[in-house]
């Protein structure tokens, strides 16, 4: 008998590819958005320990210009803590997305390889169907065998 052969093997083969590739963006994403949080919660203790330093030097009788100076800082501080929220927002849309793309590539793999999985139990069916006809006909073959040797002595 021939040897197995998935016609749809190149097709397989794409969306394979095509999921690990989904998979590799999905990680970037993850990491990206890992990335961003991490600068929020940086953005947040820089903001807590500004506050802190504020308060001691302006409960020691600051000046009107330190005042002023660290009521800038800390709202470019907190300026940029807004920043990085909008870019972690941003990084959990694509995180959302690229899960999604990754659970459409793994679907059309998966279909795939479950018809591949088909036609491979199809083939070893087959082929077993072709093996036990051919036992079955090695066996009335000998069984005549026998017989006509029975038959020729008497």
């Amino acid at each position: 008998m021939a040897r197995f052969l998935f016609r749809p093997q190149a097709a397989l083969d794409l969306r394979r590819r095509q999921l690990e590739a989904a998979q590799r963006d999905l990680a970037i994403a993850e990491r990206d958005r890992l990335a961003a949080r991490r600068r929020v919660e940086e953005a947040d203790v820089a903001i807590t320990a500004a506050s802190a330093q504020a308060a001691t030097v302006l409960g020691a009788a600051g000046s009107a210009q330190d005042r002023e100076w660290y009521r800038f800082w800390i709202h470019r501080l907190r300026r940029e803590r807004d920043g990085c929220a909008a870019s972690l927002t941003a990084r959990e849309a694509a995180v959302q997305r690229a899960t999604q793309a990754l659970m459409g590539a793994k679907q059309r793999c998966e279909s795939l390889e479950r018809l591949r999985a088909h036609a491979r139990r199809a083939y070893d069916e087959q082929a077993a169907a072709e093996e036990r006809k051919l036992i079955d006909e090695l066996a009335t073959q000998q069984f005549a065998a026998r017989a006509r040797h029975k038959g020729a002595t008497p």
